[in-house]
């Protein structure tokens, strides 16, 4: 995968002025027509027993100026949906072994994430409606009561968060196995005000929200997973502070331009967990340092790499909860 497909939340060092934006087609509170296929990447084809309903992170490159002063990715471009889509393209490779939907939605462009809280939170409303939107029209026409799984990283999981707070019915949850929501955050406020909605995992069978951050030290935790009071080690899947052996790690999905496949790779780390967040002091700072980015995802941060480091944890841990599901 290219490196740029895999930055997930980034945020351009330099802010963004507030400015009074014109508004483009792109930014209007208008709903997106699910029913169009041109707005989905994947579309299962139903051959397996059940779903993965897959939200990408950040990854569109455009910026503030370049983007006809919109705070979101047009998704009408068929260039901004292809920076979609080498992660998406990933994704469902690794996720071969079920029914994968990923649809498209506007997502904040980086420049958002440097705005006031108050102007965030406005912002994050429209790519939160797109994903509630797609969700339904999924439910309603493609799920066809199977168990799913939503899995989402970064600011595709901030959005699925949000969709787990307000957008469920109780017959939905029920078909839910689990919400991998990677590399973002609960915190204690959130968990108060959801208690029913944002059940965490606690182990590695029970039904619910299921969040990691990874570093490789403490001084390298960001302000995306900082607060965090859900997070799980993923080599074992429980909040325990012990410190786990290397051979727990299952190893990582990586893409193999030869075969043209994801393939799971050894990747021995030691990891524990720490205020919920995985350290892994075996692996390299460098791995995935980007110096432009070291003020949010400073030398040691694996926020890049969460979504795909556990892959090898992630596709046996699916496969135990839905065994367990299904008794």
């Amino acid at each position: 995968m290219k490196k740029s497909l895999l930055f997930a939340f980034l945020s351009v060092l330099m802010a963004a002025p507030i400015s009074c934006k014109h508004h483009s087609q792109n930014d209007e509170t208008t709903s997106i027509d699910y029913a169009d296929t041109t707005y989905w990447y994947s579309i299962g084809d139903e051959s397996h027993a059940a779903d993965v309903f897959y939200v990408y992170p950040t990854v569109s490159t455009i910026s503030f100026v370049e983007n006809d002063s919109s705070w979101f990715s047009d998704i009408t471009i068929p260039e901004v949906r292809e920076e979609a889509n080498g992660n998406q393209r990933f994704n469902k490779m690794l996720y071969g072994e079920y029914n994968f939907y990923a649809p498209y939605y506007r997502q904040m462009i980086f420049e958002a994430y440097q705005q006031p809280e108050s102007v965030l939170n406005q912002l994050v409303e429209t790519p939160v409606q797109d994903i509630n939107d797609a969700f339904q029209y999924y439910m309603e026409h493609f799920n066809h009561g199977r168990p799913f799984f939503l899995m989402g990283h970064s600011q595709g999981s901030q959005v699925l968060i949000e969709l787990l707070k307000h957008g469920m019915t109780e017959e939905q949850r029920k078909l839910m196995v689990a919400a991998y929501c990677i590399g973002y955050h609960v915190t204690a406020e959130d968990l108060a005000a959801y208690p029913e909605e944002l059940k965490p995992a606690t182990d590695s069978l029970m039904q619910g929200l299921v969040i990691f951050n990874s570093v490789t030290d403490t001084t390298a935790i960001s302000m995306v997973s900082r607060g965090d009071v859900v997070g799980i080690n993923p080599t074992i899947w429980t909040m325990a502070t012990d410190t786990i052996p290397a051979e727990f790690q299952l190893g990582m999905a990586k893409y193999n331009e030869a075969r043209d496949s994801v393939l799971i790779v050894p990747c021995p780390t030691r990891t524990w967990l720490y205020n919920h967040t995985t350290i892994c002091p075996d692996l390299d700072p460098e791995m995935v340092f980007v110096p432009a980015y070291e003020q949010m995802f400073p030398r040691g941060n694996l926020h890049f790499a969460d979504s795909w480091l556990f892959g090898g944890n992630v596709l046996e841990n699916m496969r135990c909860r839905l065994r367990q599901r299904k008794g």
